[in-house]
């Protein structure tokens, strides 16, 4: 998982969910094929999938061509 204040997303890469520190339920942007917990579990070993904590919110990013996968 990568923490910053700010960080840049490739292109290639769109939101699926977001979550500010404190809370419990994720926001989902549109229709995501993978829950967010899985999401985080493979994030570290995947090149399709990026987690990123800044400003106290946790973000995790889809490349736009996995998302049906």
């Amino acid at each position: 998982m990568i923490t910053s204040k700010k960080i840049t997303i490739p292109p290639t890469f769109k939101i699926a969910y977001s979550k500010p520190t404190y809370a419990r339920e994720w926001t989902r942007y549109g229709v995501q094929a993978k829950a967010p917990e899985y999401l985080l579990q493979i994030a570290a070993g995947s090149d399709d999938v990026i987690a990123a904590t800044h400003g106290g919110v946790t973000e995790i990013y889809v490349r736009k061509s996995a998302v049906a996968a």
